[in-house]
């Protein structure tokens, strides 16, 4: 399995990220997707895929930092255009595989929304610049999101819709478009819609992903997540797709390289 989205440099796993990952490789975890989401995370992140030959990293600024990059009427600001510019100097490192996680947050507004529509077109033109895919946060924004990706344009490379929750019509962009969906944890939420929308996408349009330390699988809710958790996903989406989990990781696992290419990481 590859969990396709953790923040292994979380303050969470301070000074245990190595028993971490050791602890997800017992569990048959093979690549771990470390994903930044501002400047010191990217760091963080990338300098985490350098000490670890089966973990990569993403670099990117999330909507909840938009005003990093934009001011609150929406224009890029002088700083801002720097730390474009320092983005795109990590992305150019051999184990950055994407652009992220970047999007839009109407949830908890923390950035205001014209900043965050504008960090997103930033980071999007930086994506299609460099080849890049993206990983997509959204929370309460899935219609304004889709839509503003439609106007501004479909980075080539495409990406991940991460910890899914949108609603049918996102599935259908989603597949529409050659996008992919993250499944981590709530899927195996009682109350959870997301088993009705695996159903609908198939298994490959699917990433497996744990988004730890947060959104813990059951039977672990209400602890920090672990990607050796990544297992409990695993087995209730082939459950979902009447699948065999063998099955489920090989195809998921193909997913993910042919959408993140990893293998470009293996010469700096």
């Amino acid at each position: 399995m590859i969990d396709s989205h953790v923040h292994l440099n979380r303050q969470e796993f301070a000074d245990e990220a190595g028993a971490v990952v050791e602890r997800a490789r017992a569990a048959g975890v093979t690549g771990f997707l470390n994903v930044g989401y501002d400047l010191e995370t990217s760091r963080a992140s990338l300098a985490l895929a350098d000490r670890y030959d089966d973990v990569w990293a993403t670099v990117g600024i999330h909507p909840h930092d938009a005003l990093l990059l934009a001011d609150e009427h929406g224009q890029l600001t002088a700083d801002g255009r720097l730390r474009l510019a320092e983005l795109e100097e990590l992305c150019r490192h051999p184990k950055v595989l994407a652009v992220g996680e970047i999007g839009l947050d109407f949830f908890r507004d923390l950035s205001p929304r014209p900043a965050q529509h504008a960090a997103l077109a930033a980071q999007l033109e930086l994506a299609a610049r460099l080849d890049l895919p993206v990983v997509f946060h959204v929370r309460d924004a899935w219609d304004p999101m889709l839509t503003f990706v439609d106007e501004v344009g479909l980075p080539p490379r495409r990406g991940v819709l991460h910890a899914f929750s949108g609603d049918a019509a996102a599935v259908d962009w989603a597949l529409e478009r050659g996008f992919r969906l993250g499944i981590g944890g709530v899927v195996t939420y009682r109350q959870s819609a997301l088993p009705g929308m695996v159903a609908r996408a198939g298994c490959d349009a699917l990433l497996l992903e744990t988004d730890a330390p947060w959104l813990p699988p059951v039977p672990h809710r209400g602890q920090r997540n672990e990607p050796a958790w990544l297992g409990r996903v695993l087995d209730t989406v082939a459950g979902i797709l009447q699948m065999e989990p063998g099955a489920v990781e090989r195809r998921t696992d193909a997913t993910f390289a042919e959408l993140f290419r990893p293998g470009k990481a293996s010469t700096p």
